[in-house]
C-alpha cells in the first residue's frame, strides 16, 4: 500500500528528471540539502505546503502532475 506521500514523492521525482535535474540542483534551487529532497522523493518524510508550492513553482509543472488522482488514492488503500 503507498501512502499518499510516497505518491507525491514519486511525482516530484518524475517532474525533476523531466527537466533533467539531479536531486542536488533541486536542492540547491530550494535552499535544502540534497538529502532532504531524497526523502521527499522517497516519502519518508512528510512536507509543508510551503515546500510543496515551492517545489511545484520551481519545476514549473502543474498540480495534477504532482497530487495524485482519486483512482491511485484509491488503490493505495
Amino acid at each position: 500500500m503507498r501512502s499518499i506521500t510516497k505518491i507525491i514523492g514519486k511525482n516530484i521525482k518524475i517532474a525533476r528528471i523531466k527537466k533533467d535535474w539531479s536531486q542536488a540542483e533541486l536542492a540547491h534551487r530550494l535552499n535544502v540539502e540534497q538529502s532532504y529532497v531524497s526523502r521527499i522523493e522517497s516519502g519518508t518524510i512528510t512536507i509543508s505546503f510551503q515546500r510543496l508550492y515551492e517545489i511545484i513553482i520551481i519545476l514549473d509543472c502543474d498540480l495534477n502532475e504532482i497530487f495524485p488522482s482519486v483512482s491511485d488514492i484509491k488503490k493505495s488503500i
